[in-house]
């Protein structure tokens, strides 16, 4: 039967890898977040709502008093970027309408500029926030490959400073990962409640705006529950080992 510090290093590798995977898994999907819309179709004095037909078209809402258009559709991201399914014809309609033009994602961490961006107010608030998440889950990524490294080289020479930098380099993972989520459901509230949105719609056409969390958000915080419990195994078993060193110099 092995020893039950074997077992304790092997419980540590196992939920350690097991909680990288998810939270890495989380990260890089883009199935954070839907945007959709469900509009019928009105022509009246002061309006006209052309909805769409499916999620890879747009509907255009054209004010008659302003003679101003805006438009509408199925949009869904991650921590990285805000993607659509928008057809040629679909991005085609907008331009002809005076929309600009969109490309198919748009990414926060390398297309946005405070000072150059030609978003507005809420635009830019949805930008920022994506930003500052994104800031953290990089920090995240650090973190996990640095504790898979130093955790290999202490298991390799039973060292017990490796070993507890291991369990704080999860822990900081693992705190990351929550100000990233945190600043993600903040996002989340002023886009529900306040109907805020990376390009702007029309304020009315807010109660037919659905806001959808997809799965990657509930793994991520399973992945940051196991990346805690990876944390604390960790500490334990720096503890032992330091047990072991004592009593082997004594």
């Amino acid at each position: 039967m092995p020893s039950p510090l074997v077992i304790l290093a092997s419980l540590s590798v196992v939920v350690g890898i097991l909680g990288s995977i998810f939270i890495l898994l989380a990260i890089s999907v883009d199935s954070w977040e839907e945007i959709n819309f469900s509009m019928t179709s009105t022509n009246t004095s002061s309006l006209t709502i052309t909805p769409a037909t499916s999620r890879s078209d747009v509907t255009v809402y054209h004010n008659i008093n302003t003679d101003t258009y805006s438009f509408m559709y199925y949009q869904y991201g991650g921590p990285w970027k805000l993607c659509d399914l928008l057809t040629d014809d679909a991005r085609a309609k907008i331009t002809t309408l005076g929309g600009e033009y969109r490309d198919r994602c748009y990414n926060f961490v390398s297309e946005y500029d405070e000072e150059s961006s030609t978003l507005q107010s809420d635009g830019k608030s949805i930008a920022r926030l994506q930003n500052s998440g994104a800031s953290c889950f990089i920090v995240c990524i650090i973190d996990l490959v640095a504790a898979l490294g130093v955790g290999v080289i202490a298991l390799i020479h039973k060292h017990v400073t490796a070993c507890m930098v291991t369990g704080v380099l999860y822990c900081m993972a693992s705190l990351f990962t929550v100000f990233g989520l945190a600043i993600f459901h903040v996002k989340h509230h002023y886009e529900l409640y306040y109907c805020q949105s990376l390009y702007p719609i029309p304020k009315d056409s807010c109660e037919y705006r659905t806001l959808t969390i997809l799965w990657a958000v509930p793994v991520a915080w399973v992945g940051v529950v196991v990346c805690c419990a990876a944390s604390v195994l960790w500490l334990f078993l720096t503890r032992a080992l330091r047990v072991i060193k004592a009593k082997t110099m004594i």
